[in-house]
């Protein structure tokens, strides 16, 4: 019969138990636990190498484009290819102290989502946007002071009828200047 560690006198142990099996227990224990945690972090790379690799090879990664995003929205929107540098040119011409109106349809999603990608592309400017239904698109149309506005944003909504100067910008987007908002009198 075995008693515990140091149940003897002074610390001894009896029945032939000693510290040494149970730390030499503890160590293969430790080590088969190392393995097992080795092993499976193993088979997890060796499955997902092959999924990984594919990715990086269809995603085929290189230069980072700042507008991508952007890019990516208009292209989609608009079917304009690096629409963003190309607005920002066009911005650049426009009078940096007057603002920019946006004018996009208040019942079209993504007539007000080209409208928020316009905005962001025309910062630092200050830009309106114009929220327009059938029923307000005078009245809307009206409220834009050509003192104070240098051009109109029209986003997948018709400029009116009279506006003679104007520039198509893809499918979705017309820029007309300030002074061909006004109807003729």
């Amino acid at each position: 019969m075995a008693d515990a560690y140091g149940s003897g006198p002074y610390g001894e142990t009896r029945g032939g138990s000693t510290p040494l099996v149970s730390s030499s227990m503890m160590r293969i224990r430790f080590y088969l636990h190392m393995a097992l945690w080795c092993a499976l972090l193993a088979i997890f790379v060796g499955l997902s190498f092959r999924e990984v690799a594919r990715a990086v090879v269809e995603n085929k990664i290189g230069p980072i484009n700042p507008n991508h995003s952007t890019d990516s929205y208009l292209d989609g929107l608009t079917h304009v290819r690096n629409g963003s540098e190309l607005f920002s040119r066009w911005v650049d011409n426009r009078p940096r102290e007057k603002s920019i109106a946006i004018v996009v349809d208040a019942q079209s999603s993504p007539s007000k989502f080209l409208g928020m990608v316009i905005a962001y592309l025309a910062w630092p400017r200050d830009v309106k946007t114009i929220a327009v239904t059938p029923k307000s698109y005078a009245q809307e149309l009206s409220q834009i002071k050509e003192a104070s506005t240098g051009a109109a944003v029209f986003c997948a909504v018709k400029p009116p009828v009279w506006v003679k100067s104007k520039t198509d910008f893809g499918s979705n987007i017309i820029f007309v200047p300030a002074e061909s908002l006004n109807p003729p009198q």
